[in-house]
C-alpha cells in the first residue's frame, strides 16, 4: 500500500521543508537533507521495507537525469562568457578530478579505507548518476557512492557557500566553478540562488567534472592496481 504514497509523500515532506527553510535558511533545515532523514524515520517508525519505498518512488528517480538537462538554461544565458572562460574551467575542473582520486585513493587508505570503500567514495563529487557509473566501473559499493554524493551535495549546498566568502573568495565565477566541482547538482541549485552566472558556471563546472572523471577515474584506478 505504501507504494501509491511514497512519491507524494517525498514531494510533500521536500516541498515543506523548502518553505521552512526559505523562513529560515540554516544548514541544519537543507530540505534535501531533513527530507532524507525524515523518510528514513519514517520507514523505520512503520517498519517499510527499502525495497517497496525504492518502488514506488521510481518515476522521481526516473527523472533524476533528465533533470539535470534543466542546467541547460543558464549555460545558454552565459553562453559567451562561458567561452571566454573556458580554459580557466578545464583547468579547474581537471584539477578537481585529480583531487577526487587522490583523497580517496591515497588519504583514505590512510584512515583505515580499503579499495572497495576508497573507490566508492572516488566519485563523490559527481552527479549520482554517473558517480554511481564511475564506481560500477571501479568495482566501489554502488549504494554507497549513492549516500555519499547526496552527502557531499549538501554539505556544498548548506556550509559551501559561506566557506568561499570566509576564505574570500567572493568572484561570482569562481565561486560558481567551486560549487560544481565539489557539490555537483545539490550544490548548484544552491548557486543559482545567488544569481545566474554563479549557476552557470557552477552547472558547466558540474558538467565538465563529470565528463573528465568518467574518462580519467578507470584510467587512473587501472593504473593503480597494476
Amino acid at each position: 500500500m505504501f507504494i501509491y504514497v511514497a512519491a507524494p509523500l517525498t514531494l510533500l515532506f521536500f516541498f515543506a521543508f523548502k518553505k521552512l527553510y526559505q523562513v529560515k535558511p540554516t544548514a541544519l533545515l537543507n530540505p534535501v537533507l531533513v527530507t532524507i532523514f525524515s523518510l528514513i524515520a519514517t520507514l523505520l517508525i512503520f517498519d517499510i521495507p527499502f525495497s517497496e519505498y525504492k518502488q514506488g518512488t521510481s518515476i522521481i528517480t526516473a527523472l533524476l537525469e533528465p533533470a539535470i538537462v534543466a542546467l541547460a538554461v543558464p549555460l545558454y544565458l552565459q553562453l559567451k562568457l562561458i567561452k571566454a572562460r573556458l580554459k580557466f574551467i578545464l583547468i579547474s575542473c581537471l584539477l578537481a578530478v585529480f583531487v577526487a582520486f587522490f583523497c580517496a585513493f591515497y588519504i583514505m587508505p590512510l584512515l583505515g579505507a580499503d579499495l572497495v570503500t576508497a573507490a566508492s567514495f572516488a566519485g563523490q563529487s559527481v552527479t549520482t548518476p554517473i558517480a554511481m557509473e564511475i564506481s560500477e566501473h571501479l568495482n566501489g559499493i554502488v549504494s554507497l557512492t549513492a549516500a555519499m554524493v547526496i552527502f557531499a551535495g549538501i554539505i556544498g549546498a548548506s556550509i559551501g557557500l559561506p566557506f568561499l566568502k570566509l576564505c574570500k573568495i567572493k568572484h561570482p565565477q569562481a565561486v560558481g566553478v567551486a560549487i560544481g566541482c565539489a557539490s555537483h547538482a545539490i550544490g548548484t541549485s544552491k548557486a543559482l540562488e545567488e544569481g545566474e552566472e554563479v549557476g552557470a558556471f557552477s552547472s558547466i563546472a558540474l558538467i565538465v567534472c563529470a565528463i573528465l572523471s568518467a574518462l580519467i577515474m578507470p584510467v587512473l584506478y587501472h593504473w593503480l592496481i597494476e
